[in-house]
């Protein structure tokens, strides 16, 4: 069974690597999927990729990182903290 796309109205991380070392960095929480996006594909030209290249590698980014040429990118939906109701088990202040 196909899985469902990731919600694109929740927070999204996003974070770059470097290719030849493959050093993940600057990680960062953005509004949304686009704008992740938009802070990515920015990032991606300030850093000295070409935009028509760097496009592309942001479109593709999820969980695993799309590589421009020196750079690659993750954008992917953080997951909020699960919300519990007292007394249903998984609530840490429930007295014993």
């Amino acid at each position: 069974m196909p899985r469902p796309d990731p919600d694109v109205s929740v927070p999204h991380e996003v974070d770059f690597q470097h290719i030849p070392t493959g050093g993940f960095f600057a990680e960062c929480t953005q509004p949304n999927r686009a704008a992740a996006e938009a802070f990515a594909l920015d990032k991606l030209v300030e850093l000295g990729e070409d935009p028509d290249e760097a496009a592309p590698a942001v479109a593709l980014a999820r969980y695993t990182a799309a590589d421009a040429r020196t750079y690659a990118v993750r954008i992917y939906p953080t997951t909020p903290p699960r919300r519990t109701t007292p007394g249903d088990g998984h609530d840490s202040t429930r007295e014993t």
